[in-house]
Parts: structure tokens; sequence; C-alpha cells
């Protein structure tokens, strides 16, 4: 055998075959981010938005955007717009934390410097006491995707993972798959549980029994000095960053009470911190349902311990809604501090 030959046949077959594939990587272009791919119908097709998004947060279309962790996914960006009349993008990602929050926030505020109206979920992501608390979590982060230097992603895209996702986009081309989330970020993940079955849930909401603070009182306090919030002066900073004529709703979204008891105090504590820490942003609203009220008591209203079900968001559209109306929650579940202008 001419061995110098065959590895040179080798060298270049495999120089061609990574030729070829990374060339079909930029032409389909599944994460939206190539300058000079050809103009096709895409949709997000990645399985993990921390690389669907970027793309959507630097679309024209919108004016209004809902950024936080899987609580706020429910919210439906069409239901939001018929109501308020705004073109509303979804941009939470499951189990986000405040770092890749604030990342994907930071790219639609440079891409939309005069906003309607932000709304911001605060679970309790924000309110995490570790001192070193992490930006990351298991799922991989593409900061790379995350600045405006496009042309610098192309060093990226030459990898298994995307030519993965460039098939799945041929195959939305082709109509044999369906878009993974719509061009607003928004999908009713709750369609993925199957039937609702009670039994199921109740044992979901009550299989992890844990000891329970003295109390379930979350009204906003000032008692534990001692407690430090790391990601609170992020937020600060981060809302301060957006227009002062932009009305910015901090919205606590409701978890199950049973799940709530165990972290009460910790939440109230939080609540107050960031009041404190808020009170020089006159553009900010609060609306709370991180609390023990009926909503967050009946099991019938959640898939598990933190995800509601869609007809509870629909409640809480439309009391958006009316907050951005001038108006109390008519729902009588969630709480408003400070009151917006019609």
């Amino acid at each position: 055998m001419n061995w110098p030959r065959y590895i040179r046949v080798l060298l270049l077959s495999v120089a061609l075959l990574g030729a070829i594939s990374y060339g079909f990587i930029l032409v389909l272009d599944p994460y939206m981010d190539v300058p000079f791919s050809p103009a096709l119908p895409r949709a997000p097709v990645s399985t993990n938005q921390r690389f669907a998004y970027p793309a959507l947060a630097r679309l024209p279309d919108y004016d209004s955007v809902l950024v936080g962790t899987s609580t706020m996914r429910l919210f439906d960006p069409r239901q939001l717009d018929a109501k308020l009349g705004t073109r509303a993008i979804n941009l939470a990602m499951n189990s986000a934390t405040p770092y890749e929050q604030a990342r994907i926030l930071e790219v639609f505020l440079r891409h939309h410097p005069q906003p309607r109206l932000v709304v911001l979920g605060n679970d309790g992501s924000w309110c995490n006491r570790d001192p070193a608390p992490a930006n990351y979590t298991f799922r991989a982060f593409p900061e790379w995707m995350y600045d405006d230097h496009r042309w610098n992603d192309l060093l990226y895209l030459f990898n298994d993972k995307a030519l993965e996702d460039a098939v799945r986009m041929l195959e939305l081309l082709r109509g044999k798959r369906e878009a993974k989330y719509r061009l607003d970020g928004y999908r009713d993940f709750t369609r993925d549980f199957g039937r609702y079955d009670p039994s199921a849930v109740h044992k979901r909401l009550y299989a992890a029994r844990r000891a329970r603070d003295a109390g379930a009182d979350t009204e906003p306090s000032l008692t534990r000095p001692d407690w430090q919030y790391p990601w609170l002066p992020r937020l600060h900073a981060l809302l301060k960053s957006v227009p002062a004529g932009t009305p910015i709703v901090l919205l606590y979204p409701p978890v199950h009470h049973h799940y709530l008891e165990n972290m009460a105090a910790n939440i109230a504590e939080c609540k107050g911190r960031s009041a404190a820490l808020l009170a020089d942003l006159p553009n900010l609203r609060t609306l709370d349902y991180l609390k023990v009220t009926d909503l967050t008591r009946r099991d019938e209203n959640f898939w598990d311990a933190v995800h509601t079900t869609a007809e509870v968001a629909r409640l809480l559209e439309t009391d958006l809604a009316a907050v951005m109306a001038g108006a109390a929650p008519p729902s009588g579940y969630g709480e408003l501090r400070g009151q917006p202008s019609p």
C-alpha cells in the first residue's frame, strides 16, 4: 500500500467532508445568526433556548419583552398583544440564572432602545443567598451569541450540535418538523406533559416534604440585615438601564403554597431588599403573586410545584393588562405595589 498517498487522500476526504458540513451549517443557519445566509422562512429549532433566543431578541418586529425562568414561559405574547396593543416577545428560559436573564434582556434592549414594556419575573431566582452564585446551569450558554459581533460567531458554528440543528432546520423548511418555539418565543410546554392527572400532580406537589419556615408570610420585610443577596445589585443595574419612559413590571409569579412555605422567610426579605434597592426607579411597578392565597393553595392550578396551568397564565395576563391600564389586578390574587399611568 502507498501509505503517503493513502494519508493524503484520507486527509483531503476529511477536509472535503468538513467543508461540506460547515457550508451546510452556514447556509441553513440553524440559529439565525449567520450574516450572509440566504433568506429562508426560518424558525427556532434548537431545544436549548439559550441558542434559539438571541436571534429572536434582535428581530425588529417587537416592542415589548418578558424575561424570566420557565415560571414566565406560559405568558402568551399574542394574548398580551390583544389586550395591550403591544408587539411582545417572551424570552423567558428554563431554569435561567439571573445572569442569563440579564444577558438576554441586554440583547433585546440594545436592539430596541425605546421599548413599550419590560416585564421581568422573579420566582426566587434573584433571591439566591449563595455568596458566589453560578452564572450558568448545566445547559450550554453561547456567550458569543450575546454580543453584536456576528461575524465572530462563525468561529463557533463548526461542531456536531450545530450540524444536528442544521439538519433540523432543513426538516423544518421541508415541512417535516415543527418549530420548537414561535418567533415571539412562545411555546406551551405543558403540552409535553400529557393528560392532566390530578393524582399524579398531587404526588408531585407533596412528595418532597421538607421542614417549613416558622410561617408562610412573604410580605416584604427588612428583618435580616445579615442575609446577603448577590444578584440584587445586578437587578438594579439591569432595570436602571431601561429607558425612564418605559414601564417596568417586576412580576413575582405564583408557585404552589407547599413549595413556597419552605422559602417564605427568604422571599419576604428578598422582596423587602428589592423594594428598597429599586425605589429610585419611578417607572417600576411590582405585581406580586408569590404568596399564599387561594390561587396558590389550589392544587388544580399547578402541574408541579412551580409550573401553573395555562388557565392561570391567562388570568395573569388579564391582570397585567389591567395594571398597565391603571387599574388594580381584577383577579384579586396579585398585589400591586406602585401605580402605573394609564
